[in-house]
């Protein structure tokens, strides 16, 4: 690593990327409530400013040194049956992406959302669940680890609000948005690959924006899947994390001292 991780590096790229974002999207004049509406609105709200955070990311994640602890993790953790988890997300994501009234839809705008989302996916991962981790690590706990950057990850939407969100949509996105992202955070601790949040986050996303912009049924998007998701990926949570702490106590304990 060309540069030691610590918490102040997490919280510095987190500021910049949304400040990024929400000066692209200032400039383009968006209203969040409209942001999957037609193509011009995904690729004015979407595909450039969070293309533009991607390429921004992928840099910075270059230049750090931190591709592989970002993408790949080393400590797996959890019982084997926690990888039901991810399985469910994938499921509760791809019934999400079934809810697509494909009939109704313009395959250029579904193109272009499918592009848009892909950018979701890998920016908001390898920000929050990727460097953002790393960064945590260099001084912090496990436990503060998965709560900062699944906070994170809910305040990573807070800025909606300022860009035509109500303020109560807004509170409940970032309280939902925690709780996704402790699966992910879970799901990132019992596969070792962030690359398979990433692929779960963009469908997730394709799926809730292709259904507001085709106005499918939306009943299949998050589901009923999804409070038993939420619900393992916490039990699994207090699992990883009583691991960390005994393996942390364990490093630092005083070893007994050798014969001389």
């Amino acid at each position: 690593m060309r540069v030691r991780p610590r918490p102040l590096v997490s919280w510095a790229l987190f500021v910049v990327y949304v400040a990024l974002v929400s000066a692209i999207w200032a400039f383009n004049g968006l209203d969040y409530d409209t942001v999957a509406e037609s193509s011009d609105t995904i690729v004015k709200g979407i595909v450039i400013p969070i293309g533009v955070g991607a390429v921004f990311l992928a840099l910075v994640t270059t230049w750090l040194g931190w591709w592989r602890p970002a993408m790949v993790e080393d400590n797996k953790a959890g019982p084997r049956w926690a990888l039901l988890i991810p399985v469910l997300l994938l499921v509760t994501a791809l019934l999400g992406v079934t809810s697509i009234d494909f009939g109704a839809a313009n395959t250029s705008t579904l193109l272009l959302l499918a592009l848009g989302t892909a950018f979701i996916g890998f920016s908001e991962e390898i920000l929050t669940r990727g460097l953002m981790i790393v960064g945590f690590r260099g001084s912090l706990s496990e436990g503060w680890v998965w709560f900062l950057s699944s906070l994170s990850f809910g305040l990573l939407h807070g800025i909606n609000a300022f860009f035509g969100q109500s303020a109560v949509a807004t509170a409940r996105q970032i309280v939902f948005a925690f709780v996704l992202g402790t699966a992910f955070y879970v799901t990132r601790r019992v596969t070792g690959l962030l690359a398979v949040t990433m692929v779960i986050h963009a469908l997730w996303d394709f799926g809730a924006l292709g259904t507001e912009n085709t106005g499918g049924d939306t009943l299949a998007i998050g589901g009923v899947l999804l409070y038993p998701t939420a619900i393992l990926a916490f039990i699994v949570l207090v699992k990883i994390l009583r691991s960390s702490a005994a393996d942390s106590n364990q490093q630092a304990a005083p070893q007994p001292a050798q014969p001389a």
